[in-house]
This record gives C-alpha cells, structure tokens and sequence, in this order.
C-alpha cells in the first residue's frame, strides 16, 4: 500500500503541487475580501454616527445676510446723519443710532406724536424738532412725519399738503415719508421732463417711488 501511495504522489507530484499552491491563493483572496469589505463599512458607520455640534439650521440662519436700510435722522438729536440699519429695526434704533434726543429737542412733541415701535423703510428721514419749531402736530402715519419747522437752508416749510409741482427739492425731502435728497431730486427731474405732475398717482412713474412709498405720501401731496 505504501509503495503504491509513493507511485501516487511521484506520477502526479507536480499537478499536486499546482493544486495546493491554487488553494493557498484562493484561502488568501477570500479573506482579504471579507476583511477589505468590513473595514471601510465599519468606518462608514462611525462617520455616519458621529455626533455634531453644529446645527444646521441654526447654521443657514446665522449665515444669512440681513438686508440693510439707509435712515436720514435729523434735528434735534446729538449726531444727525445717514445711518444703516437692519430692515427689522424700528425708530426706537434710528434715534438710538443718531446719539438719542438733544438737549433742545421738543420732548412734548415727541412724547405725543413719534412712535417708536414704527417700522422704517429704505429712504425715511426721521426728523426731531426742537422747542418751539413746531406749530402744529402731524397727522399719524406709519413712519414718522417730519414737523413743520425751517430746515438748514432757511426756507420756511408748510407740510401740511405739499405740491409736487411746485415744492423745493428740500421741501419734498423734509416733509414727505420715505422721500430722501435723492428721491426728491428724481421728482424734480421728472416733474420738468414731463411738464409737471397731471395727477398724484403719476408719481409712481418715478424711480425709486414704488406702491409702498406711494401709500406713504399720498395723504401728504397735492398737483394742485
């Protein structure tokens, strides 16, 4: 028998050899594929579980832009300017912004006509008189309206109903809401480009009144 496994193993030594040598390979091959399979599934799944700090939505929200106003605040206040703000602030953050009230300021005036919760709108100007400037009260509106007083050029004001067609550029910035410098020489130009305003609806057609400031103004003006 054992002279029979020695001619065996010696007529078929090398194809043994080949098999065994196959075998080795494809033991090797299978287990550096089942380990290669659950290393990278298992740190998938730690990256997949691992807790953040971060939020978000509270990410998107703190990354957001917030759009930005222009407020012209003037008259008594301590540092009148052109300020930026928020689009969500109110009149209470415009006059802070400007230093608060002056020394001369009408306090009685404001106390009874300013609202300080009122929103603002790109373009208002907030204007504070000073003690015996004004001769009468505003009628109430969403912004501020400015007083009747004498502006810094001199020229005597009357805003109780303002004439587009005939109101200095100074007039129609201090005395109508949301009208700026800028806006009241776009109205200007206008008004002489076209010969004069033929209604107060017309002065949508200018650049940079849209519905929102018309609906401001449009108790506060006048073409004839």
């Amino acid at each position: 028998m054992e002279a029979l496994l020695k001619s065996f193993l010696n007529k078929y030594r090398s194809q043994i050899g080949i098999f065994l040598v196959a075998a080795v390979l494809v033991g090797g091959g299978v287990l550096t594929l089942i380990t290669g399979r659950s290393e990278p599934h298992e740190i998938e799944k730690i990256s997949d579980t691992t807790p953040s700090n971060e939020d978000p939505d509270e990410a998107t929200v703190s990354g957001a832009l917030v759009p930005k106003i222009k407020i012209d605040v003037a008259g008594a206040v301590a540092n009148p300017g052109v300020y930026e703000l928020s689009e969500d602030d109110r009149v209470e953050e415009a006059l802070g912004a400007a230093g608060g009230l002056a020394e001369g300021a009408d306090r009685e005036w404001v106390a009874k006509n300013l609202n300080f919760a009122a929103k603002l709108s790109d373009g208002d100007k907030l204007y504070i008189p000073k003690v015996g400037e004004t001769t009468s009260a505003p009628s109430s509106i969403n912004t501020p309206a400015p007083a009747v007083g004498i502006p810094s050029g001199g020229e005597s004001l009357n805003c109780s109903r303002v004439n587009i067609n005939t109101a200095s550029a100074a007039t129609l910035a201090d005395c109508l809401s949301g009208i700026g410098t800028t806006k009241a020489q776009s109205i200007i130009e206008y008004r002489e480009a076209h010969g004069g305003f033929k209604s107060i609806e017309e002065i949508k057609n200018v650049k940079g009144i849209a519905e929102g400031t018309f609906a401001k103004i449009k108790d506060q003006i006048t073409v004839n």
